[in-house]
């Protein structure tokens, strides 16, 4: 009876060894990468995922370097929330029993091809039992899959510590997120800017410069034309300037009411500002001038001038608008 005990004893013992010596290493590589997040390679896959007589949960984030410049998956940002849930598990009771992971396309193809995965990002828990034959297929159920179900994109680290706690059973510690305010220095570097920032304040203030009304009238005339060209709407839309069509020329007009660009906005934003400047002249120029033959020809064409931008810049808005105007210009 021994004889048939012993064996298994020491299969079990150098099972349990191995899966020791294999936590040790990922706990190693952990301790290395700074966002805590362990880069595989498909011989690093073979190793630690295939193999038995795990003890541990594998949290697998699939990224692809040809798509960090993807704007709408925004890849980059995603992986920075995977590192802070990597490290809250880090910190937290079970550390070294789930370690996250990254394998990345073009290093890894040959374990994509195995996993069937179709599209990107993707985030799953490969636990303790989860097993496969090497150089054979892998199919995932939906329940270790992490990211369908959160709403928010790019998924939070906090949703992603409780979709792997649900379904790996472990805890983990808090999420620590960058601040600057947490930087023991922050306190001098307030109270340095607001000491600088005073003084710098009171040295312009009484400084010459700000007697100057012609700059006052360059900024106010500056903010005008930015707020009226859309420019905060360019900013926060996200709106191009000029695109390239598909005959290599850049488009900076769309017509009809197809869309906008940014550079349209500037155009009209200067008009605004041409128009204004024309009745100015009128009212502050014109009056200045002592020849009354001179003061006659000038201000009949800054008339025709105001008149013609006026018209133009109502025509611009039916087009783009679809909407009729009547105007005091309509019978020209």
């Amino acid at each position: 009876m021994y004889r048939h005990i012993c064996p298994v004893l020491l299969l079990c013992l150098a099972t349990c060894a191995a899966a020791s010596d294999r936590a040790a290493k990922l706990v190693k590589r952990q301790h290395k990468a700074k966002d805590s997040v362990i880069h595989f390679s498909n011989q690093d896959f073979e190793e630690f995922a295939v193999g038995k007589g795990r003890d541990y949960h594998l949290v697998f984030f699939l990224n692809a370097n040809y798509l960090a410049g993807n704007a709408k998956m925004n890849l980059p940002k995603l992986k920075q929330e995977f590192g802070l849930a990597a490290k809250a598990f880090r910190r937290g009771p079970d550390a070294n029993k789930v370690f996250f992971v990254e394998l990345v396309y073009e290093r890894s193809k040959d374990v994509f091809q195995r996993l069937g995965v179709t599209q990107l990002p993707y985030i799953f828990n490969w636990g303790p039992d989860a097993t496969a034959k090497e150089g054979r297929g892998i199919k995932l159920s939906k329940s270790v899959e992490c990211g369908p179900d959160i709403t928010t994109y790019p998924w939070p680290a906090e949703d992603l510590i409780r979709c792997v706690s649900s379904s790996s059973g472990k805890a983990a510690g808090e999420v620590d997120r960058p601040s600057i305010v947490k930087n023991p220095l922050f306190p001098i570097g307030l109270l340095a800017f607001i000491c600088v920032g005073g003084y710098t304040a009171w040295v312009v203030y009484n400084s010459p410069i700000v007697r100057i009304t012609w700059l006052w009238a360059l900024g106010a005339l500056a903010v005008f034309w930015f707020a009226t060209s859309g420019g905060m709407y360019n900013i926060i839309r996200g709106m191009p300037l000029y695109y390239t069509g598909p005959n290599g020329k850049l488009v900076w007009w769309m017509e009809g009411r197809s869309g906008q660009l940014g550079m349209e906005g500037f155009l009209m934003g200067s008009s605004y500002i041409f128009f204004s400047s024309t009745l100015a002249s009128l009212t502050y120029v014109v009056p200045k001038i002592r020849n009354n033959t001179v003061r006659g020809v000038v201000s009949l064409l800054l008339v025709l001038l105001s008149a013609f931008t006026a018209m133009r810049i109502i025509s611009t808005y039916q087009k783009k608008s679809g909407l009729g105007m009547r105007t005091f210009f309509s019978f020209m």
